[in-house]
């Protein structure tokens, strides 16, 4: 019996979405939905007619439409922009609908009226990475429509998209109004890349196999193993577009393997390629026979490392230019470098940072989630609880930048994080944990959150284990003390003093005179019954924090009542006033 014929045919397709859907209908369902339906009635569904499209797809926050013209369906999306642009003006960001649109060419299958197959899967992808107000177009759509419509692309790299097999090279663009102009150099190129984007492109990073050395054939499974798990790890980082073409990264690494007997050793470079300079290299040893548990670390430090190694070579180059000059991506950098290194006295920049970038782009996911972290400052370096306005930012720009983008690592950690100190849930802290690590397993500051909330529940020993694999990722992260401080908690919880004291010297040395370390060396030296050396950090805490009082202090989330009692007893037995 022959097989039933599938019809096939060649497709422009055209998604699009509202931005922050789950937060507008959370706020106002009844008013979201009847503005929805008023954009979709009075501009969508004519304007897709206007341009020789029809939909065949509705969902609640969005559409499918299809086209016989990929020229057609671009200058659509354009003009459902651009229209969209001005029936916001005026309108506030909560009455505010913002749409993304996502545009591929390729086969579809036809079935009654729905069409399916990989191009509308990767047109789904594309629709996911377009800016709000934005179009994000594939490399095919591109190609088509070159000179034939009035609009310049933004080259956004090759990213590797969620189950689509090959990496995609896609291209932005917004309309006037959106973002800051382009240059006149980069408008007379039509197209920018991404070393000279100016609009707040990420930085790109492209990963060259690693050298076997001196022909030795035990490193060649050494070499596929670990240039796989890297590509993995880098894949999944934050801030960082992995591209496949070194011409066209910011950024590249190289490495080489050598073996000597049942060992190994990696040597890690970075080159920044707009100097051609190489600024950073780094050894990993390790074991030949290696488990795979082993070579995922392995990634997960070599990552960890190229990650802020990176984020501090930006920041850098961005200060050397005034604010107005800078990106999108350049003040958020310097906000988030400035968070990590719990300088109190730099908050004040860090938000003045921010807050450019949320004026700029009221909808930019990372600069809500850096600004919610911010707005915790109270907790990283103080000692009283958060006032309610900072808890009220922290707490609505968290769930904010999540419904932004539900697949943020770092907007989960922050949430967590917000979760574990302001509203003391450790559950849902912990699963704000674990949702960040399926997003990136190798993300140090989500690690240390499961081992933060581990602890502070009873679970120590495990608590101590992952935030020591947080410590061990990269011993120039810049917010190693706060992993330090951490487990100094946990061997307090194991009323193990003399190794909760190290830790605590430790993170002391690296940041002095942050309350949380005083605090910690002062009562686990108290309860060591090393009195003196106890009253020399009371007298350093009373220096830095003349007003202090152990009634101000606040409430750490220990899951067991006892346990806050024995820390705040041994700070009065010190003789800090109550």
């Amino acid at each position: 019996m022959a097989e039933p014929r599938i019809e096939r045919r060649l497709a422009a397709i055209l998604a699009a979405d509202v931005v922050g859907y789950s937060r507008l209908m959370g706020a106002d369902e009844l008013g979201t939905f009847e503005r929805i339906r008023a954009h979709r009635k009075e501009l969508f569904e004519p304007e897709i007619a206007r341009h020789r499209g029809r939909i065949f797809k509705l969902m609640g926050d969005g559409l499918l439409a299809e086209f016989g013209s990929v020229v057609d369906a671009v200058n659509c999306a354009v003009a459902l922009q651009r229209s969209m642009l001005q029936r916001n003006n005026g309108i506030s960001g909560e009455q505010r609908i913002d749409v993304r649109i996502g545009i591929n060419l390729g086969d579809v299958i036809l079935e009654d009226e729905d069409r399916h197959g990989d191009t509308i899967n990767l047109t789904a992808r594309l629709q996911q990475l377009a800016r709000a107000s934005g179009v994000c177009v594939s490399d095919k759509v591109r190609i088509e429509v070159q000179g034939k419509v009035d609009i310049e692309f933004e080259n956004g790299g090759e990213q590797r998209l969620k189950n689509i097999a090959q990496p995609t090279r896609i291209f932005h663009w917004q309309p006037e109004g959106v973002t800051p102009p382009v240059t006149a150099h980069a408008r007379s190129e039509g197209i920018r890349d991404g070393i000279t984007a100016s609009g707040g492109a990420k930085p790109t990073l492209a990963l060259s196999p690693l050298e076997v050395l001196a022909g030795d054939p035990q490193a060649d499974s050494v070499a596929a193993g670990v240039n796989e798990a890297v590509a993995s790890s880098l894949a999944n980082l934050t801030g960082i577009s992995l591209v496949t073409a070194p011409g066209e990264a910011s950024y590249h690494v190289l490495g080489s393997v050598q073996t000597s007997g049942p060992r190994f050793r990696i040597t890690m470079k970075l080159l920044d390629q707009r100097s051609k300079k190489q600024f950073w290299s780094e050894r990993f040893d390790g074991d030949i026979a290696t488990t795979f548990d082993a070579l995922d670390n392995l990634a997960f430090r070599i990552c960890s490392a190229l990650r802020y190694e990176i984020y501090e070579r930006e920041t850098e180059r961005s200060r050397l230019r005034s604010l107005e000059e800078q990106t999108n991506e350049e003040l958020m950098g310097q906000a988030g470098h400035i968070l990590l290194n719990s300088r109190r006295s730099d908050y004040e920049r860090s938000v003045m940072l921010i807050d450019l970038v949320v004026k700029r782009d009221p909808n930019n996911f990372m600069a809500l989630a850096i600004r919610a972290w911010g707005a915790m400052v109270e907790v990283v370096c103080g000692y009283r609880e958060v006032s309610p306005a900072d808890s009220k930012i922290a707490l609505e720009f968290a769930r904010k930048a999540i419904e932004l983008n539900g697949r943020s690592d770092f907007a989960h950690m922050v949430y967590g994080l917000i979760l574990l100190y302001l509203r003391r849930d450790l559950d849902a802290a912990l699963r704000q944990a674990r949702r960040s690590l399926e997003l990136n397993p190798n993300y140090a500051l989500a690690i240390d959150l499961q081992g933060m909330a581990m602890m502070y529940s009873g679970d120590a020993e495990a608590g101590l284990r992952e935030s020591k694999r947080a410590l061990d990722a990269n011993p120039r992260f810049p917010a190693n003390n706060w992993f330090m401080d951490n487990l100094s908690i946990g061997n307090f919880l194991r009323q193990d003093y003399a190794t909760a004291i190290e830790w605590a010297r430790r993170s002391d040395h690296i940041h002095g005179e942050i309350p949380r370390c005083l605090l910690l060396l002062i009562t686990c030296c108290t309860q060591a019954g090393a009195v003196a050396e106890a009253k020399r950090e009371v007298d350093r805490l009373m220096q830095a924090c003349p007003d202090f009082r152990i009634r101000d202090l606040r409430r750490w989330p220990f899951l067991k009542e006892q346990d806050w009692t024995r820390l705040t007893g041994g700070l009065a037995q010190a003789g800090l006033p109550s």
